[in-house]
């Protein structure tokens, strides 16, 4: 661990990790939604593209762990001078040589490794999903113009025409939700507003907002039901049956709703259900 190496990893990972550490806990709550996932995952990507573009954020790292391995009695490598090799071959390592030991890291780890962040980002969100939760987002805002129209049309199966109509009447409707900051949330309580026939006229617009609001943003959830599973089969042995093992797990996972439950509210309804005398009069 008392290498040059380590402690340059070290401190160029703790900000990197730092970051992806605060975005995946945020992306992972259960109350997230799209439009604010693409928001965290996009400044995520551009604080990597930075920290890639910018010098001074390697030069910083170099210099801090060249002042630690001083204070640490820690050994700085030279760079050893490689012979040119007089074969041709196709080994990338040989057509290059680092004239610094700085240089060598800068573009043997330091590049390397937000390269593979950054390209493994793009991979995890592709563009087709992102430009989908854009288009929403201009939806939201009534600023929306004919590819957002397009890709809305393609990923709900929508009337583009029909839409882009709707979408031209709300711009000349009262009170409608207006504002940056309104969400689908709010669009879909006002179109459905009981005796107004908001619904039927909008009905791509709402249909659009409904869908997009039940899409999962990650499959957390799965994850979490999957190890409350494992828990409750080691507590309480295997020889349940399905229903009871279906009850025990929603309560053991839905704590927070659990908690509120009234006992003795409970127990009425049960009494209710099964109306036989339990205990026998002596």
């Amino acid at each position: 661990m008392k290498t040059f190496e380590f402690i340059f990893a070290m401190l160029m990972l703790d900000p990197i990790l730092s970051s992806i550490l605060k975005t995946s806990a945020f992306l992972q709550s259960p109350n997230i939604n799209l439009l604010t996932a693409v928001e965290i995952v996009e400044s995520l990507k551009k604080l990597l593209v930075s920290m890639r573009n910018t010098e001074d954020d390697f030069t910083d790292i170099y210099h801090k762990t060249i002042q630690m391995c001083k204070n640490y009695d820690i050994e700085i490598p030279q760079l050893k001078k490689r012979k040119v090799s007089t074969k041709i071959d196709c080994l990338s390592s040989t057509q290059h040589y680092m004239s610094s030991k700085e240089e060598e890291m800068k573009v043997s780890v330091y590049y390397s490794t937000l390269d593979h962040m950054i390209s493994g980002i793009n991979i995890r969100f592709n563009q087709e999903t992102m430009n989908m939760i854009q288009s929403i987002g201009n939806l939201l805002v009534l600023n929306i113009n004919s590819n957002d129209i397009s890709v809305l049309s393609t990923a709900f199966d929508l009337n583009s025409d029909m839409l882009k109509t709707e979408i031209n009447l709300l711009k000349h409707t009262d009170n409608i939700p207006k504002g940056e900051k309104n969400k689908c949330g709010d669009w879909i309580n006002w179109l459905t507003q009981s005796n107004c026939g908001r619904e039927t006229i909008f009905c791509n617009v709402i249909k659009a907002l409904k869908t997009f609001m039940i899409i999962p943003v990650t499959s957390c959830a799965c994850e979490r039901s999957f190890s409350k599973l494992s828990i409750v089969k080691t507590k309480l042995r295997s020889t349940m049956t399905q229903d009871r093992l279906d009850g025990l797990l929603t309560v053991f996972i839905e704590q927070e709703l659990a908690y509120n439950i009234n006992i003795d509210d409970v127990i009425d309804t049960f009494k209710n259900l099964t109306p036989v005398d339990r205990r026998m009069e002596l």
